[in-house]
């Protein structure tokens, strides 16, 4: 019996990022380092979503990403910094990126079922740092695969373009966007809380439902 493939979001879907906390966490760092907040503040109005946008698309990497960041903030230091800050995030990542409460649960009922998931994100980190952060939430088992858009170096939905036979494949997702690229590449399209997909979901707990019917009706 051949397996289901479901290419799914990350972020937005089984995990989600806690603005708060991760707030209170970088003006933690800040404070320590003696970094003016204002300039801070100035530094991820104007400058910082220009670097992000770069990251996401692959022209420079994650550790790219921050040294330019903190150059804006110290030129004299900034690679020093970005390091201490990588180091930083990561060690504290569980207490801002957080699992939501079913995830778990419905991952290993759709890997009981067979279903190969594969993780694709737009995202300033590369697959290794993506996956580095599912180890750390110890979800890492569930997915057989992962793409980001920084290592493919292409955003959803022209990233699709990397999966052959897509009419064999399923997206989840929530954003309208994605849903409707993934459809022009034929995939089959899944939302959650967004009805701009062939199949409409309200909780992730109705997902397994639905991928037991694509089985049956759609032949997946």
């Amino acid at each position: 019996m051949k397996k289901v493939i479901l290419l799914s979001d990350v972020v937005g879907i089984w995990i989600f990022n806690d603005k708060n906390a991760y707030k209170k966490l970088t003006d933690s760092f800040f404070r320590r380092h003696k970094i003016n907040l204002k300039l801070v503040e100035k530094v991820d109005k104007e400058i910082f979503p220009i670097l992000a946008k770069m990251a996401r698309k692959g022209e420079i990497t994650y550790r790219e990403c921050i040294e330019k960041y903190f150059e804006a903030i110290d030129s004299k230091n900034y690679k020093k910094l970005a390091r201490e800050y990588i180091e930083f995030e990561f060690k504290n990542l569980k207490k801002y990126i957080k699992l939501y409460k079913y995830s778990r649960s419905i991952l290993l009922t759709l890997k009981r079922m067979g279903v190969k998931i594969i993780g694709v994100r737009d995202s300033v980190y590369s697959v290794k740092e993506m996956k580095k952060i599912l180890k750390i939430l110890k979800i890492e088992r569930y997915f057989e695969g992962m793409y980001t858009s920084n290592s493919c170096k292409m955003e959803k939905p022209e990233l699709f373009q990397l999966f052959k036979n897509g009419e064999n494949k399923v997206f989840l997702g929530h954003d309208s966007d994605e849903l409707l690229g993934a459809k022009k590449y034929g995939f089959i399209t899944i939302g959650l809380k967004n009805r701009k997909a062939d199949y409409h979901i309200s909780s992730i707990k109705q997902l397994p439902g639905v991928i037991k019917w694509l089985k049956k009706k759609r032949n997946l």
